[in-house]
């Protein structure tokens, strides 16, 4: 179901908040103020926070859509293909950085966080697992290896890698033109191990 325009602007607003300020520093009185409603329109529409932020996890969740995309997919090319979703992480990660990282770091100390960001992570680590786990299958990956771990990996190299360096601030964040050298360079490491030539 797509939000209504009111439920847009307080999931924008809260969305803005949060990365600013936390979530458990964002009050549903900021949200509604920076949304142009008043509080009890938004307690309507999402209940409470936690109710704001779960409808947040379901919008970040369908705008990513299928993961991997069929798109990103070269026929006969794992190695172009992984370089293609390394490419979409980063982009996305370096697109909702400072939310995901606030929630991600808020995550240990707060449990409705926790809920919505494993949610989410659990999703695109069980599909990204699965497609790996199909490459092994037919030869294209390495086998040994546990599907999840070679997920995980090219998760932390890839989104994690950038909220690494949004925390640092140094080196900073990749230009969009750099994103692609530096998928490439990822996608080298991880091949390096996990080509099917490495053997068992």
């Amino acid at each position: 179901m797509t939000p209504s325009d009111t439920e847009t602007r307080i999931l924008e607003a809260a969305a803005e908040l949060i990365a600013e300020r936390g979530y458990t520093g964002t009050t549903t009185s900021a949200i509604a103020e920076a949304a142009g409603v008043n509080e009890v329109t938004l307690f309507r529409r999402f209940d409470n926070k936690a109710g704001i932020l779960q409808a947040l996890a379901v919008v970040a969740a369908a705008s990513r859509g299928e993961f991997p995309p069929p798109d990103a997919v070269v026929p006969d090319d794992l190695r172009s293909t992984l370089r293609n979703l390394a490419v979409i992480e980063i982009q996305d990660a370096i697109a909702s950085g400072g939310l995901v990282l606030r929630l991600t770091l808020e995550a240990r100390s707060a449990s409705e966080v926790q809920d919505a960001m494993s949610e989410i992570a659990t999703s695109n680590l069980e599909r990204m697992a699965s497609f790996l786990r199909a490459r092994q299958a037919d030869g294209q990956l390495r086998p040994g290896i546990d599907a999840r771990l070679l997920a995980e990996a090219f998760f932390g190299l890839t989104s994690t890698l950038v909220m690494q360096r949004s925390t640092l601030a140094e080196p900073d964040l990749p230009e969009e033109d750099d994103i692609e050298k530096l998928a490439g360079q990822i996608v080298d490491m991880l091949w390096s191990g996990v080509s099917p030539e490495r053997g068992t």
